[in-house]
């Protein structure tokens, strides 16, 4: 008898299955990783970032893993908190983006999440009302970068406001949020620290100011909690160096095969737009991933990429659904394996070589990329 089925009978999880590029998270990683945070640390608590997904990885996912390696957990939104405590997750979570009503904060109560008050107008919507159980407050003091937060000149009223409202704990908690950590000049990070420390110092609730960053290159700034979130799973926090100079260990891994080997002649051009000419009469291998699977439509000629093992680069455009590679000197068949980024070639370096960073790749990764879970290594 025949396997075929009629095609509404093949579900979503099945066709995804059909595809070849494969996303491979590591949980022994992101634990080990976890671990050289808490290291780090020295006794400030961790409050590890899973907002946006988890930066790809899965949050549900993440959380479960880390629920026993961590103090609490960060999300940018109301409903990313909320889906965390029906995932299960018990921990402490502050929530970044805040609430913008008393609807929200009552929600935010229910679930014993942590909003983070930056605006005067959510105080206002708050208002006098009470909520049950009062919420656990954060409230953002601006030390320079700019975006959201209270002023220093704005933050002592802002205190004593929200510090007053009904609805919230008395002696809220306070956390800014460096600029500027990920780069070689330090001056800028050191005046916010010193900033934060002098705006902050009748305030007796907790304190947090470390990013990634923040966490392994100031170990001055202090604070009752720390907010790792890049290095959690396996990427560069700066701008300069490698990861691997921090011992972390890369948590996503994108795979692939290569599903055509063709030879193109010299003076030939390759791909949409005719952006690569063959230099000579070469070999070309057609790889199945595109932009459609969340590879970077941006990456260019040279971008590099590993082929059964041999370290090899893209050329020409990528396209939606197709990535062609120089296979000069590489010893390749179709069927083998091709790693966009993982063990084998850091996303810190893809993401350099098209022109963006490792927390956008990791974050874009398509639905229809089949996702594995596993623990390679402790």
């Amino acid at each position: 008898m025949s396997d075929l089925r009629p095609l509404q009978e093949i579900t979503h999880t099945e066709a995804i299955d059909l595809r070849r590029p494969e996303l491979t998270i590591d949980l022994a990683a992101l634990r080990h990783n976890a671990a050289v945070a808490r290291q780090v640390a020295k006794g400030r608590k961790l409050l590890a970032a899973v907002k946006a997904d988890a930066y790809g990885h899965g949050m549900a996912t993440v959380a479960r893993a880390l629920r026993d390696r961590v103090d609490g957990f960060m999300v940018a939104t109301l409903g990313e908190g909320e889906a965390l405590r029906l995932a299960g997750i018990t921990q402490r979570v502050l929530v970044l983006q805040g609430v913008m009503s008393q609807a929200e904060a009552r929600r935010a109560a229910r679930r014993f999440l942590e909003p983070v008050f930056h605006h005067a107008s959510q105080i206002d919507a708050v208002g006098t009302v009470g909520f049950g159980l009062p919420l656990t407050a954060w409230l953002k003091l601006d030390t320079g970068m700019h975006r959201v937060g209270f002023t220093p000149e704005e933050f002592a009223q802002a205190y004593a406001r929200l510090s007053a409202l009904r609805g919230v704990r008395p002696n809220p908690n306070v956390l800014t949020h460096f600029a500027c950590a990920d780069e070689p000049d330090r001056a800028p990070t050191d005046d916010q620290i010193t900033l934060f420390k002098q705006t902050t110092t009748e305030c007796s609730g907790e304190t947090s100011l470390c990013n990634s960053a923040g966490l392994l290159a100031y170990p001055h700034a202090g604070g009752d909690w720390v907010r790792p979130g890049i290095m959690l799973y396996g990427g560069n926090p700066f701008i300069t160096g490698t990861a691997a100079d921090w011992d972390l260990k890369p948590v996503m891994t994108l795979t692939t095969q290569l599903i055509a080997v063709r030879e193109v002649q010299a003076g030939e051009r390759v791909g949409y737009g005719g952006k690569f000419t063959a230099p000579a009469t070469m070999p070309v291998g057609v790889v199945s991933i595109g932009y459609g699977d969340g590879y970077p439509r941006h990456a260019p000629n040279g971008t590099p990429i590993v082929v059964n093992g041999q370290r090899s680069q893209v050329i020409g455009r990528v396209s939606m659904d197709l990535v062609t590679v120089d296979l000069r000197g590489i010893q390749a068949q179709v069927g083998d394996t091709v790693q966009c980024w993982g063990d084998q070639l850091p996303i810190d370096e893809v993401a350099q070589a098209a022109g963006t960073i490792s927390y956008e790749l990791m974050c874009q990764m398509s639905g229809r990329v089949t996702r594995r879970v596993v623990e390679v290594s402790e």
